[in-house]
């Protein structure tokens, strides 16, 4: 998932969102949720890497919330992003891009890069 944003010169901040979601347990039938033989239904983790410093002015720029956090069963989370471009990077026509890791664990852990696409505009 990219996110994309246009921004208009000034001290502005944008936010977006997207949604985690956990389909483990679909097929989960409440008539056995009482039976010894079955486990209670899965919770699913994610998590957000922090930008390194290398980023420099951006490390600050991005908040992300919840930066990680488990979601229940057959369940999603809303995740937001909110990003002010640093005063020296908010040059009309100059395009902001970086990048953080996701992980999912669940009975496996998967990685995802997020890419963030910022532009500016008058």
């Amino acid at each position: 998932k990219a996110v994309v944003s246009t921004q208009s010169t000034g001290k502005q901040t944008f936010t977006e969102s997207v949604s985690i979601g956990n389909c483990r347990g679909a097929g989960f039938k409440p008539e056995v949720a009482n039976s010894k033989d079955k486990a209670a239904k899965p919770t699913g983790d994610f998590a957000f890497d922090p930008l390194k410093g290398d980023y420099g002015p951006l490390v600050k720029a991005l908040v992300i919330n919840p930066q990680k956090g488990s979601v229940e069963s057959c369940a999603s989370t809303p995740v937001i992003f909110q990003f002010t471009p640093p005063k020296e990077m908010a040059e009309v026509g100059s395009r902001i891009q970086f990048n953080t890791m996701l992980t999912l664990k669940g009975e496996t852990v998967e990685q995802y890069r997020v890419n963030f696409v910022a532009e500016i505009v008058k």
